[in-house]
C-alpha cells in the first residue's frame, strides 16, 4: 500500500514539472478536434444554404461524413500525434541530458525502475487526457449540429484505438532516442531517422532500380516500407475515411493497429534495456553508448550519399561518373560531420577513418551491384514449370475498375486480383525476345507489365518492351489476348457481378450520335457483347477501330460508376441487339445531316527545315545554325478550309473516324495519317434528326491513313512562309 502511494505521489510531483506539456497537448487536441469539427460542419451548412444538396437526406449524410472526417479517421491528426509523442517523451526524460540533474535524481531514494515507470505513465496519461478532451469537444459540437449517428460514434471509437497505437510507436521511439543519446539536437535527429529510415531506404532502392534496371517495374508490386507507421497511416487513411461502415473500417484499421502495438512493445523493451545500461556520465554526450557511433555513422552515410549522388546525377543530365563522385563526396561529408558532432570538436573531422572507409566501401559496393546487375535482376525469367499463373498489362488500354460496393480500384490492383494466365509459354517467349531486342529499332515500342506467381509462393514483377508491329509479337499476343483469363482480367464487364437492378442508364455512342438503351436491357446487351468477345484477339484490336462504345452507369446517381464496352464492326450479336433497340448508328455519317466540315492541315512535314534544328517541339525554340545564337521563333504552317457543299462533304465522310471513340491497342502508325497533321471539325445541322450530342457544338474527326481526298489536300496546301506567320524573338 505504501509503495502504491509513493508511486502516485511521484506521479503527481512529476506532473507539476510538466505543466507546459499539458498546455501544448490540450490546446493541440482541442484545435484538431473541436476547431476542425466546427469548420467542417460550418462548411457543410454553408453548402446547404447555397443549394448544393438536393434534399435533406443528402445534407444529413454530408454532415455525418464531415463529423467522421473530423472526430473519426482524420487526415489532419497524424502530424499532431507525431509531434506530441516526441515532445511528451523528450520532456519527460529530459533530466538525462544534464549530469547534475541525473546525480540529483539518483540521490533520491527512488529506484530507476520506478522513475522510468512514473515518467512513462505520466506521458501516456497526458496524451490520453488531452485526446479524450479533444474528442469530447468535437463530439459536443457535432451533437449540437445534429451530425452524429451510430456510424460516427463507431468511427470515433475505432479511430481512437488506431491513433493511440500510432502514438505509442512514436512515443516509444522518442524514448529510445533519448536513451541512446545525451544531447537534444542529436536526440531529435535520431528520432527522425528512426521514423523515416525504412521509408527512405525503400525509396532509394526503388530509385536505383529504376535508374539501372531495364526490367524494373512498380506497376504490380511496389516495394515499400513494411514497418513504418507513417507509411501505413498515410497509405490507408483515405480508405478509412470513406469506408462504407464500421466493419469495413475495422478490417483495415485493427490489423495495422495490432502491428503498431507489437512494434511499440519491442521498442519499449529495447528502450528499457538501454535505460538500465545507460551510465550517468552519458549526460551531455552525443551518443550514450560509444559502440553505436560507427553504426550510426555508416547507417546515415549510405542514404545521404545516394541522395547527394542522385541530385548530382539529375542535375548533370545523368552523368554516371558524377553520380559516383557525388555519392563519395556526400558520404565523406556526412562521416566527417558526424565525427564532429560525436565529440563536439572540429578537430575530430578525420577521426575513426576505418568506419568512414567501411561506409564508402558499402556505398561503392551497392553502386556496383546496381550498375552491373551483379545479381542478374534484368536477366531473370522464371522457368515455366515454376510458374503457377501470370497477370500482364499491355500498353494501349486503360479503364476504370470498381468493386461491388462502387469503390474505385487501381488498374494494377484489379488486374492482379482478376487475371490468372496459366499458359505461360507465350509470355515467357515475349520476355526472352525482349532481352535480345533493340528498343531503338522498334517501329512501335510498347511496354508490357508482367506479374509472375510462382509455385513457391513468391511473386515477381517485371517490365519488358516489345514491338507491336513485329509479326512474331502479334502472334504471341494473339495467344494471350484470346484467352478467357486475359479477357476477364482486362475487361471487368466479362465478369460483371453487379446487380443489373442497379443500372441507371445505358448509352451507345459512335462518336457523334448518343442513343439510349432501356436499362432493363442491360443483361441481354451485355450477354450479346460477351458472345462476340469469343472472336477477340490482338489482331482484331490492333487493325480495327471500334465502331462505337456502350457505357452502362450504375448506382444511385447515373454516372456514379461506369463500365465501358467497345463494339467492333464484327460484333454482329451486339450490333443486332442495338438495332432492335433502335440505338445503333454506323460510324459513317450522312452528308444530309452535316452543315459543314472545317479541315485544318498543320503541315508537320514542313517543320523539318534544313536551316533549322529542333529544340523541344517542332516550330518552337529553334536555332538557325547549330552554333548560332538562340532564336525564339514560331512558324505557323497550318492551313484551314471549311467545306459547306453537300457533294464535297459526301466525299469526305467515308474517309474519317471520330476522335471521341478510344481505340485500345490500335496501330496508329500503320493505320492513320499523323494524328496531329489533320484535324476535322464536323458541325451538324441544327434541325437534323440525327441524335448527335446536343451539348457539343462540333465533333472532332481525323482522316484514315492516306485517305484524305485530293480536293482537300489542294484546298489546304501550304503556299509559303508569310512574314505575318513568324513571331520574332522576344515578341509579346
Amino acid at each position: 500500500m505504501t509503495s502504491k502511494n509513493l508511486f502516485w505521489d511521484s506521479c503527481r510531483e512529476n506532473h507539476k514539472r510538466r505543466i507546459w506539456v499539458w498546455i501544448v497537448a490540450v490546446l493541440s487536441q482541442l484545435l484538431v478536434y473541436g476547431g476542425v469539427t466546427m469548420i467542417y460542419l460550418s462548411r457543410i451548412k454553408g453548402f446547404y444554404k447555397d443549394g448544393n444538396y438536393r434534399n435533406l437526406v443528402e445534407f444529413k449524410e454530408a454532415l455525418y461524413q464531415a463529423a467522421k472526417d473530423s472526430i473519426g479517421f482524420s487526415d489532419n491528426l497524424y502530424p499532431f500525434i507525431f509531434i506530441l509523442a516526441a515532445i511528451i517523451a523528450m520532456q519527460g526524460f529530459s533530466y538525462l541530458y544534464d549530469r547534475r540533474k541525473v546525480d540529483l535524481y539518483h540521490s533520491v531514494p527512488v529506484s530507476k525502475d520506478r522513475r522510468f515507470a512514473v515518467v512513462y505513465v505520466n506521458g501516456l496519461f497526458i496524451y490520453l487526457a488531452a485526446n479524450l478532451l479533444g474528442l469530447a469537444s468535437g463530439m459536443v459540437i457535432a451533437v449540437s449540429q445534429g451530425a452524429v449517428n451510430t456510424e460516427v460514434v463507431a468511427a470515433m471509437g475505432l479511430a481512437f484505438v488506431w491513433n493511440l497505437a500510432f502514438f505509442l510507436v512514436f512515443y516509444h521511439l522518442m524514448i529510445l532516442a533519448v536513451m541512446l543519446t545525451g544531447n537534444r539536437f542529436v536526440t531529435i535527429c535520431l528520432f527522425l531517422a528512426f521514423a523515416i529510415y525504412e521509408f527512405m531506404a525503400y525509396t532509394l532502392i526503388n530509385n536505383l532500380k529504376f535508374t539501372f534496371f531495364d526490367t524494373h517495374s512498380s506497376y504490380f508490386i511496389y516495394r515499400q516500407a513494411k514497418l513504418s507507421p507513417l507509411a501505413d497511416y498515410t497509405g490507408n487513411i483515405w480508405q478509412l475515411k470513406y469506408a462504407d461502415d464500421a466493419a469495413e473500417a475495422a478490417s483495415i484499421a485493427m490489423p495495422l493497429a495490432a502491428k503498431w502495438v507489437g512494434i511499440a512493445l519491442v521498442v519499449l523493451l529495447v528502450s528499457w534495456f538501454a535505460y538500465k545500461k545507460r551510465a550517468s556520465e552519458a549526460a551531455g554526450k552525443a551518443v550514450a553508448f560509444r559502440f553505436l557511433e560507427p553504426v550510426f555513422k555508416v547507417a546515415a552515410a549510405i542514404p545521404a550519399a545516394y541522395l547527394a549522388g542522385q541530385f548530382v546525377y539529375d542535375t548533370s543530365h545523368q552523368n554516371e561518373l558524377l553520380l559516383v563522385l557525388g555519392m563519395l563526396a556526400g558520404g565523406l561529408i556526412v562521416c566527417s560531420v558526424m565525427e564532429v558532432v560525436f565529440d563536439f570538436d572540429i578537430r575530430s573531422i578525420f577521426k575513426h577513418l576505418l568506419s568512414s572507409g567501411v561506409a564508402l566501401a558499402a556505398i561503392l559496393a551497392i553502386f556496383c551491384v546496381f550498375k552491373w546487375d551483379l545479381f542478374g535482376y534484368d536477366n531473370y525469367i522464371p522457368a515455366q514449370n515454376k510458374i503457377e499463373s501470370i497477370a500482364i498489362s499491355t500498353d494501349g488500354y486503360y479503364d476504370s475498375y470498381w468493386d461491388e460496393n462502387g469503390h474505385y480500384l487501381d488498374n494494377a490492383e484489379y488486374q492482379k486480383e482478376a487475371m490468372f494466365l496459366t499458359d505461360a509459354e507465350p509470355v515467357l517467349t515475349l520476355a526472352r525476345n525482349a532481352k535480345q531486342a533493340d528498343r531503338e529499332a522498334m517501329s512501335d515500342c510498347r511496354c508490357v507489365e508482367i506479374f509472375y506467381r510462382l509455385t513457391s509462393g513468391r511473386e515477381v514483377a517485371r517490365r519488358i518492351f516489345v514491338d507491336y508491329d513485329d509479326p512474331e509479337t502479334e502472334a504471341l499476343l494473339n495467344r494471350i489476348f484470346a484467352t478467357d483469363a486475359f479477357q476477364k482480367g482486362i475487361f471487368q464487364g466479362m465478369v460483371d457481378e453487379t446487380s443489373y437492378d442497379r443500372v441507371e442508364t445505358i448509352n451507345y455512342s459512335n462518336g457523334a450520335a448518343r442513343t439510349i438503351v432501356p436499362k432493363e436491357e442491360a443483361k441481354g446487351l451485355r450477354d450479346a457483347w460477351v458472345k462476340d468477345m469469343e472472336q477477340f484477339d490482338f489482331s482484331l484490336v490492333r487493325h480495327n477501330r471500334p465502331c462505337g462504345t456502350i457505357i452502362m452507369s450504375y448506382g444511385v446517381d447515373a454516372g456514379y460508376m461506369q463500365r465501358q464496352y467497345y463494339v467492333y464492326d464484327s460484333f454482329v450479336n451486339t450490333i443486332d441487339y442495338l438495332k432492335k433497340q433502335e440505338a445503333y448508328y454506323p460510324v459513317e455519317l450522312n452528308a444530309a445531316d452535316i452543315d459543314s466540315i472545317k479541315v485544318t492541315c498543320y503541315h508537320n512535314e514542313l517543320s523539318v527545315n534544313p536551316e533549322l534544328l529542333y529544340r523541344n517541339d517542332p516550330g518552337y525554340g529553334l536555332y538557325k545554325e547549330a552554333d548560332a545564337e538562340y532564336v525564339d521563333t514560331y512558324v505557323d504552317y497550318s492551313v484551314e478550309e471549311t467545306f459547306y457543299e453537300e457533294e464535297q462533304i459526301a466525299q469526305i465522310l467515308p474517309h474519317i473516324y471520330p476522335n471521341y471513340i478510344d481505340a485500345p491497342w490500335w496501330g496508329y502508325g500503320n493505320n492513320t495519317d499523323d494524328p496531329n497533321n489533320y484535324s476535322l471539325e464536323v458541325v451538324f445541322k441544327k434541325d437534323s434528326a440525327y441524335p448527335y450530342e446536343r451539348g457539343s457544338y462540333y465533333f472532332t474527326y481525323s482522316f484514315r491513313k492516306g485517305e484524305a481526298p485530293d480536293f482537300v489536300k489542294e484546298a489546304t496546301a501550304y503556299t509559303g512562309v508569310e512574314e505575318d506567320n513568324v513571331i520574332p524573338p522576344n515578341a509579346g
